[in-house]
């Protein structure tokens, strides 16, 4: 299932994201049942994480999922008011019955997008989504405080749910450097440096902090995709044999000499 998420590099809707999520995160070990000041701890960990390969984040997304059982609508309806969200709106993906609210929260220069799914699934069951996304003038205050909210609410609400962060941006400046000489070279002989060079750099900066160790790999013409199984981080799912914390891609983009970066803990997923 992994390999396909990478294949494809894509988000896909939301029913499709629980139909193919449920099974890897029901195995993410122990999660759900830390405290908030514990989440907020790890959460923190993570950003800095990505801080050591990113410099321009332009996008982060962090998302929680559960499954349960009970009426759909009925718990929309009890995480809205948690969230302080709006009364869900009915809506019809991919022939399920979904339940969805949103709204910006925050100051009008670092908003913060917060999104609910509650849909129906078999046999009088649920599934959740919550996400909390935002851009490059991100305040990360205002994000620590909202994902410890949405925790508490979905305590409050009697959901146990798994959660997972994607940042998106730019490569380190001084990631950049490193290759600059060799990038000069590549341009006089018409070659283009290849997305698994770069990520090779991301790969030795973030050595330096982390245990980790390459498990499953994807590479196309533009795109490098790797996992890694790194003890240290906080976040954790099964894939085959393995325990996957970290997964990180590269993406040059066609005509610019900037490469896209992605970091997902413990996987990515959004479009990369």
């Amino acid at each position: 299932m992994l390999k396909r998420w990478m294949n494809t590099g894509l988000m896909a809707m939301v029913i499709i994201i629980f139909i193919g999520v449920t099974q890897v995160y029901a195995e993410n070990v122990g999660a759900g049942e830390k405290g908030s000041d514990t989440e907020m701890a790890d959460l923190e960990q993570l950003l800095h994480t990505a801080d050591s390969v990113i410099d321009r984040a332009d996008q982060w997304v962090i998302k929680w999922q559960a499954e349960g059982k009970g009426d759909a609508y009925t718990q929309a309806a009890k995480l809205a008011v948690e969230l302080g969200l709006g009364v869900p709106v009915y809506d019809l993906q991919t022939g399920h019955t979904v339940y969805r609210s949103e709204a910006t929260v925050g100051g009008s220069e670092s908003p913060v997008g917060m999104l609910l799914n509650v849909a129906d699934t078999d046999n009088n069951g649920y599934y959740v989504i919550v996400q909390l996304s935002g851009g490059s003038s991100l305040d990360r205050q205002a994000l620590l405080a909202l994902h410890g909210q949405v925790n508490n609410a979905l305590t409050e609400s009697g959901v146990k749910a798994n959660w997972n962060m994607s940042v998106q941006g730019m490569m380190q400046e001084g990631n950049v450097e490193s290759l600059h000489t060799e990038a000069s070279n590549a341009f006089q002989d018409g070659v283009e440096i290849k997305a698994g060079e770069q990520l090779a750099v991301m790969e030795a900066k973030l050595s330096h902090d982390l245990n980790m160790m390459a498990v499953e790999r994807y590479e196309d013409e533009a795109t490098t995709s790797v996992s890694y199984q790194a003890a240290e981080l906080p976040l954790q799912i099964q894939s085959g044999s393995h325990m996957l914390n970290m997964q990180l891609a590269v993406h040059q983009v066609s005509g610019q000499d900037e490469a896209r970066i992605t970091v997902g803990f413990p996987v990515i997923t959004i479009e990369y």
